[in-house]
């Protein structure tokens, strides 16, 4: 097979500035849209046949696109939403290219409780166990049960339970030992129609009644996170743009005693701080530079205002690094996954 043998669906060099939440500009060498799962076993057959390596992208929401990608981008756009009930528990299995917030919206208006805090938090189904998404306290794995996968040996396609895949903060296998070895095409949650409802975590509970509703929940979620980060449809975004770094107790109580209004919270022996505070401590947040900066209401995310490409913001990624390091002694690290050449600068 050669390259004019290639699926009809896949195209050559395609602008992938409308599949990056930072609408950065930048081109696949290939690329195709996946609305079938035969259409994923097909592009996996031929670019094996060509050697052509294969990025397989949701809703490009956690995603920083530093250049143009060689080989064949495919956006998983695999749909489908089913429900088993069982007493109190719910079995609710997705497609990976749903949009994540829909499906939290969906389980919510039928009484299904679990990832009402995960509320607004873009991307796409598929890409919510590869980060393990998080929010207010709850995180997908949580809920999660089962991981449906095609395996880029042979496609064929199994579940993983999800015991398996070692979830952690920000962090999964398949975003590491797995990330070139699987795609993602749907997920499996465990759901309850009386749920433990979740609520200490960033003042939820100041601002709700006595005993909520799940939607009084899902409701106040998405009023606190539309306040606080931009809507990517109008400022160019990739929601939380670093992760709240995990230190030792020695340096939480450095810290702490040259700034006693720090912000962290206690996990096992260690503290997570919060980044977005010490970005704003250290005079960040509203900075804007070179069409990219931090946005005004949430030091913890970086905006493009009108850059093309990402080299500003790459720029500017730095000095926040090196200026927290130098002030805190803590060092950033990024959430966005990082796809495309990387500029010379």
């Amino acid at each position: 097979m050669s390259i004019i043998d290639m699926p009809c669906f896949i195209q050559k060099q395609v602008s992938l500035k409308t599949f990056n939440s930072f609408r950065f500009e930048a081109k696949a060498q290939f690329f195709a849209v996946i609305n079938q799962l035969d259409e994923l076993e097909a592009a996996l057959s031929w670019a094996k046949l060509q050697s052509i390596k294969i990025t397989l992208l949701g809703e490009g929401s956690n995603l920083l696109l530093t250049g143009d990608v060689i080989g064949l981008v495919l956006i998983n756009r695999l749909k489908g939403l089913d429900v088993v009930e069982h007493g109190n528990h719910v079995e609710m299995q997705v497609a990976a290219g749903e949009t994540w917030h829909q499906v939290v919206a969906y389980a919510v208006e039928l009484g299904y409780g679990g990832i009402e805090n995960l509320a607004l938090i873009p991307g796409s189904a598929g890409a919510a166990p590869v980060q393990n998404i998080g929010a207010y306290g709850v995180e997908i794995k949580d809920t999660l049960t089962q991981v449906q996968v095609m395996d880029r040996e042979d496609a064929s396609v199994y579940w993983i339970n999800a015991s398996e895949c070692e979830f952690a903060y920000r962090d999964s296998l398949f975003k590491r030992d797995w990330a070139e070895r699987y795609f993602i095409t749907a997920i499996r949650l465990n759901l309850m129609r009386k749920p433990e409802l979740k609520l200490e975590y960033g003042g939820l509970v100041k601002s709700l009644p006595e005993n909520p509703t799940i939607q009084q929940v899902f409701d106040r979620v998405c009023q606190v996170r539309s306040e606080k980060l931009p809507d990517p449809r109008l400022i160019g975004n990739a929601g939380s743009f670093f992760k709240n770094p995990i230190v030792d107790n020695n340096v939480y109580q450095q810290v702490l005693v040259k700034y006693p209004d720090l912000v962290a919270f206690a996990v096992g022996d260690s503290w997570k701080l919060a980044a977005g505070w010490l970005i704003d401590k250290a005079g960040w947040k509203g900075f804007s530079e070179n069409g990219v900066g931090v946005y005004e209401k949430q030091a913890l995310c970086l905006v493009n205002h009108d850059a093309e490409k990402a080299e500003y913001l790459l720029k500017l990624e730095q000095k926040l690094k090196q200026d927290v390091w130098q002030k805190f002694g803590v060092q950033l690290e990024r959430e966005p996954v990082q796809l495309g050449q990387m500029p010379n600068f």
